[in-house]
């Protein structure tokens, strides 16, 4: 599977695109996004589809993105669409597909098998696409976890509010609790997978107070990402989702006072009238791995300005 950097995978913000606007495909160039989800789905008209097709086809052979992985949502199976987005978008430079409404593993197996044969005709190495099934429905995130298993294409797990809010015939609610279980189980299912769990947007794109508390709730919950609807949410959501110094400061502290805890044979121990034990201490690798794999990130979106 490709990606425009080495190392992990990191998803913090991941940029919703219109395909069929030119100002915003130039303007996501810029966004600071880690990840672009081109659109030719619901942000675009049935009678501009093919006009989307071929401009994102054209910004991706003019090497228009190339700070961020780059993701094309599709059209579902049911639209008769699919294999014309995907003649119409996959080349070298392209990274992955976002699959929409994804209800069961066989809507990803389907997709892994066309991209195998699309991959053959346009000569890119097999595997060379991603996936990030997008969970919208409430069939969906009761087979979050299937789902996830379902290809060894997939990076990440997208969860999608509006359509399975519609599904469920559920509403948004007090601080968004009627969703706080679905995004607890899509979390759980791409953890479980080893795979990036990605959260659903926040729709209300001018309340960055509120995008602020929602992606920390998200965060909290063990997002490791969001979906941006604008430039703006960028920003909001990449702080949100990158340690902060006193968290990397505490974590380096805990491993180091483990590594004295190590020479005394203790397996537990109290660091700064903490109570530490071994889940504390992967907790801390993670935080420092994760650190890291930002950190690189970051240095090579600067070396390609």
């Amino acid at each position: 599977m490709s990606k425009p950097y080495p190392g992990d995978w990191v998803i913090r913000s991941a940029l919703f695109v219109p395909g069929h606007i030119d100002k915003m495909l130039a303007r996501a160039a810029d966004s600071g996004a880690d990840c672009l989800l081109l659109d030719l789905e619901d942000a675009v008209p049935s009678d501009q589809k093919a006009e989307a097709r071929q401009k994102i086809r054209q910004a991706l052979e003019r090497e228009m993105f190339t700070r961020s992985a780059v993701f094309v949502r599709v059209n579902s199976f049911e639209t008769e669409l699919t294999e014309q987005d995907l003649e119409g978008v996959v080349c070298r430079h392209l990274h992955g597909i976002v699959f929409p409404n994804a209800n069961a593993p066989g809507d990803i197996e389907k997709l892994d098998r066309a991209l195998g044969q699309i991959e053959k005709k346009v000569q890119l190495p097999i595997g060379h696409l991603s996936i990030t099934p997008l969970v919208e429905t409430p069939r969906g995130v009761l087979n979050a976890y299937a789902i996830a298993q379902s290809s060894a294409r997939i990076v990440g797990l997208i969860f999608g509010c509006e359509d399975f809010l519609a599904e469920l015939q559920g509403r948004h609610g007090a601080d968004e609790a009627p969703l706080q279980v679905p995004r607890a189980m899509v979390a759980m299912a791409a953890r479980a997978a080893g795979i990036e769990p990605i959260d659903t947007p926040y729709i209300k794109v001018y309340d960055l107070a509120g995008l602020q508390s929602f992606a920390r709730a998200g965060r909290d919950l063990g997002m490791s990402g969001m979906c941006a609807l604008t430039p703006d949410q960028v920003r909001m959501i990449k702080e949100v989702y990158t340690p902060a110094e006193d968290d990397v400061r505490m974590a380096r502290e805990l491993m180091e006072a483990a590594q004295d805890a190590g020479n005394l044979e203790r397996g537990v121990f109290i660091s700064d009238g903490r109570f530490v034990a071994p889940p504390t201490l992967r907790a801390a690798a993670k935080t420092l791995a994760r650190h890291e794999a930002i950190r690189d990130l970051e240095a090579f979106k600067r070396a390609k300005r």
